[in-house]
């Protein structure tokens, strides 16, 4: 046997009303439902497109560096000489 809270109406004017107002509650969550998804897609979209157009800024510089030797960074270029100390530190 089945026990409510409050028994469901007898009228069938108010069954059919309070069916409605269900279906209405129902299709509201779902396309609030939606929109919440489409937003927190955009939002990831937006974050991906940043994180891709960072990546391939910084991919960009770094292939523009490249061509630059610096210092022994450079291994087709080699710098060979001689020294010779003109002083010491004494202690």
């Amino acid at each position: 046997m089945r026990y409510y809270i409050s028994p469901p109406p007898m009228n069938p004017i108010t069954r059919l009303l309070t069916a409605f107002i269900a279906t209405l509650a129902l299709a509201g969550a779902f396309f609030f439902g939606l929109v919440v998804l489409i937003v927190l897609a955009g939002a990831f979209s937006l974050f991906v497109l940043v994180f891709y157009v960072r990546s391939w800024w910084l991919g960009r510089t770094a292939a523009g560096m490249q061509g630059t030797p610096t210092g022994a960074a450079s291994d087709d270029k080699v710098i060979e000489a001689e020294y010779t100390v003109v002083s010491r530190r004494r202690n």
